[in-house]
This record gives structure tokens, C-alpha cells and sequence, in this order.
């Protein structure tokens, strides 16, 4: 009996067994098969997420679109969007925020825009715009739930001492601006040549240039700024000329001092317009108004209407008005017998009139065909005595000399400023090319 009882517990315990086991084995909690099966559900898993995560990233993608468009010869900024895509009303919004922050007429051909638009609504929709508003700056408009907003972000500039020192090629005007200068260092390049050098006759091609200035520039290598101009040299037909800007003790502006301390500047200046042609020197000539020839007193330099004159040298003005056929002029008395006539003006600078104080270098009028003339030109007369002489030629001492201490100071400035030339001429050809930028006259007759 107990026999009987044994054997039917071991066998319920036996089909117990045999049923968990078999559960089991269905559920993949026993063997190899198992794992393979959990593996490949994980991987399908994966597998559909990534499929799902790059199917709504492609979808944001192509949702938006950037095109970059550059400005074409008399396009507006509005006929720039509607030709790229946007719609009349986004490019009228648009531009209604730009010029909030920024004038989109000062927009030049060639100028890259950049112009984001969004599909979503199956056509494309402007979003948003971005450009250059001028070197270290640039204006974006972003669409927004009220329309757009414009704002104008300044870049980050760096700051350095820059060295240019080049040949010239088809002018020193041009190809200081091609290596990174601006209209400042010019004017202040000629500003220190303007006493014995002429632009016109004594600078050639290939003659060699430098210039020393402090500079601020953007991300892009485009010149932001520039700060002092700290020396200039040229190697003309005249021979080598070199100057150092110094502010001497005393003094509230700084000069140009050559390296032994001598002013470049001299007592009357040859040239009293900057970036002007000479059309016409002093002599014999056929007058291009009157047909035969005749003495031309003076010298003429050919430049556009509205170009600045400035007064030669320290004086009083003597006369200034109209004057037969010399139109709008100003004549000026200066030291040890000296006088100066400037004609056929535009117009005259404000405060010009007879017995007003005139400081060399300072505007008194600007360049104008009043007057016998066939064009906009200055003409420039230099009297001794009385007697027109020719300006070209003119000889006269130079201006102050450094004595003393203000000597020894300009020595160390001089230091200075050739240990900063020698450092920058010592780097390599590119680093120096680095340098980037941020513009007819014609001839004219006269009395």
C-alpha cells in the first residue's frame, strides 16, 4: 500500500517537472535559440529607432533651404528676395525690420545675401536673412510670430600692428588699398610726401612703398579700423623719402619727422589737393578756351568737383570771392614775402573770408569749373613779390626741427617703430598677403 502511494507521487512529481521544463523551454529560458531570438528582437528594435530617428531628422532637413544670392547692378534688396524665391509681401516685412537697424540702399552689386526658407507648407516661405553690413558687422532678420526681427551684431576684431610694404602697380592709391590700407593712410601717406614729391610725374610703377599703422580686423581678415599711421616711406624718381609720426612736447597733434629728426614739412606745400592730376603746368601753352597761346602762371591739377583745397601754408586771406576770370577765389598772404591764389572753386569752406587766419593743410574751399574753365580743375598760383613763380619748382626751408629732449624722445619712438618694421617684415609672405581692405578726372583749362 505504501508502495502504491510512492509511485504516484513520483509520478505527479515527474509530470510536474516535465510541464514546468516545457514551459520554460517555450518561454526561451533554456538554450542558444533563446539568445539568438532576444538578440534579434533587440536589433530589429534598434534597427525601426534609427529608421524613425532619420526619417524626421531628413524631414526637418529638406523642410528648410539655404540659397546664397549675390546683388546684381541696380537691384534692390527687394527685387533681390522675390528673384530668389520669397514673395512680395515677406520681402516688404523683411526689409521694414532691416531698416530699423540698417539703410538696404547702401547694399553694393556683387555683395553676397544669404536667404533661409522653409518648405512645411509645401511652398518655400522666407525665414529668415543674413549679410555683410560693412566689415566686423552683419544685419540678420529672423521671422518670428509677430513677422520679422532685424538686428545688426558686431563681430570680434583683432587687433595688431600691420606692415604693408609693396611695389606699385597701377597706383600707390590702388595698391595700398589692395594690401589692407584705407583712404586714412593715404591721405596721411600724402599729407607727408605733399612738400617735395608730386604724385603724378615722380610716382611710377614698381617704385617700392611702406607703410606702419595699427589696424582692426574681423574674422574674414577684412579691415575693420585703423588707428595710427606710425610710418611711411617711398622710393621715387626723387630718391628714398622716409618718415616717422612723432608728437612732439607741446604739441597737440603728432608731425612727420625724418630719422634724424627734421620735418617733413616745409613752409608752403606743392600740392594743395590730395589725389588730383596735373593737367597743365606753369609756362608757355595754347589756352584751351581763348585758342592762342599765352603765359599760364600757374599750375593746374585736374580732380573731381567737391574735392577739398587746402590752404598751402600758415596765413591771412586777402581776398576771397569771385574774381573775373579766375571764378571763385582765395588769395593768401603768407611769411618772408610769400603769397598763394587758389581758382575756379565750387564753393568756399565756412569762415573763408578776407583777414581770416588760415593754418597750413586747412580746408578753405573745394575743387569747381567757375570761372574761364572747360572742366572741374584747381589752378594754384605761387607769388614772391608779387611775381607768380612756378610751384613745381619751389624751394623753401622746411619746417621745425627736433632739439633737445623732444630729440631724445623721438629717438626712442623711432626705436620703437623699427623694431615693430623689422618684426613684421620677418614673417612669411602669406601671413603679410592676410592683409585685406574694408574707388576720372579730367583735363581743364584756366585763365
Amino acid at each position: 500500500m505504501k508502495a502504491k502511494k510512492g509511485l504516484a507521487a513520483f509520478t505527479v512529481m515527474t509530470a510536474a517537472a516535465a510541464l514546468g521544463f516545457g514551459l520554460a523551454w517555450n518561454a526561451g529560458l533554456f538554450g542558444v535559440g533563446a539568445a539568438a531570438s532576444a538578440a534579434e528582437n533587440a536589433a530589429a528594435r534598434e534597427t525601426a529607432a534609427r529608421r524613425a530617428e532619420h526619417l524626421a531628422f531628413t524631414e526637418a532637413y529638406l523642410a528648410h533651404e539655404t540659397r546664397e544670392v549675390r546683388v546684381g547692378s541696380g537691384e534692390t534688396l527687394a527685387g533681390l528676395i522675390t528673384r530668389a524665391g520669397g514673395s512680395s509681401g515677406d520681402a516688404s516685412a523683411a526689409i521694414a525690420s532691416i531698416s530699423a537697424v540698417y539703410d538696404p540702399r547702401r547694399l553694393r552689386p556683387g555683395q553676397e545675401v544669404t536667404l533661409f526658407f522653409s518648405h512645411r507648407s509645401g511652398e518655400a516661405t522666407l525665414t529668415g536673412i543674413a549679410f555683410r553690413s560693412e566689415p566686423g558687422a552683419s544685419v540678420t532678420a529672423n521671422r518670428t510670430t509677430r513677422g520679422f526681427s532685424a538686428r545688426e551684431v558686431l563681430m570680434p576684431v583683432t587687433f595688431e600692428i600691420a606692415r604693408i610694404a609693396a611695389p606699385v602697380e597701377t597706383s600707390l592709391y590702388a595698391s595700398a588699398l589692395q594690401l589692407g590700407a584705407t583712404d586714412r593712410e593715404v591721405a596721411s601717406l600724402a599729407d607727408a610726401f605733399a612738400y617735395d614729391v608730386d604724385f603724378q610725374r615722380d610716382v611710377r610703377t614698381g617704385d617700392q612703398f611702406e607703410l606702419v599703422f595699427e589696424r582692426f580686423y574681423d574674422d574674414e581678415g577684412n579691415t575693420v579700423r585703423t588707428g595710427d599711421l606710425l610710418f611711411v616711406s617711398l622710393e621715387s624718381r626723387r630718391g628714398p623719402r622716409a618718415f616717422y609720426s612723432f608728437l612732439a612736447p607741446g604739441d597737440t597733434r603728432p608731425d612727420w619727422y625724418d630719422a634724424e629728426g627734421k620735418s617733413a614739412r616745409r613752409f608752403l606745400m606743392r600740392t594743395p589737393v590730395n589725389g588730383a592730376r596735373l593737367s597743365s603746368g606753369f609756362g608757355m601753352r595754347r589756352h584751351p578756351i581763348l585758342g592762342y597761346s599765352r603765359m599760364h602762371r600757374g599750375t593746374d591739377f585736374a580732380a573731381p568737383t567737391g574735392t577739398p583745397i587746402l590752404a598751402a601754408g600758415d596765413g591771412t586771406i586777402v581776398r576771397a570771392g569771385p574774381f573775373s576770370s579766375y571764378g571763385n577765389y582765395i588769395r593768401i598772404r603768407h611769411a618772408n614775402g610769400y603769397e598763394t591764389a587758389y581758382a575756379h572753386m565750387s564753393r568756399f569752406a565756412r569762415g573763408m573770408r578776407a583777414g581770416a587766419q588760415v593754418r597750413q593743410g586747412q580746408v578753405i574751399g573745394y575743387v569747381g569749373t567757375t570761372g574761364r574753365s572747360t572742366g572741374p580743375h584747381l589752378h594754384y598760383e605761387v607769388l614772391r613779390r608779387g611775381q607768380q613763380i612756378n610751384p613745381i619748382n619751389l624751394r623753401v626751408a622746411n619746417g621745425r626741427n627736433l632739439t633737445g629732449r623732444a630729440l631724445e624722445l623721438f629717438q626712442i619712438e623711432r626705436a620703437r617703430i623699427d623694431t615693430l618694421r623689422q618684426v613684421r617684415s620677418q614673417e612669411t609672405p602669406a601671413e603679410q598677403a592676410s592683409l585685406r581692405p574694408t574707388g576720372a578726372m579730367s583735363g581743364a583749362g584756366s585763365p
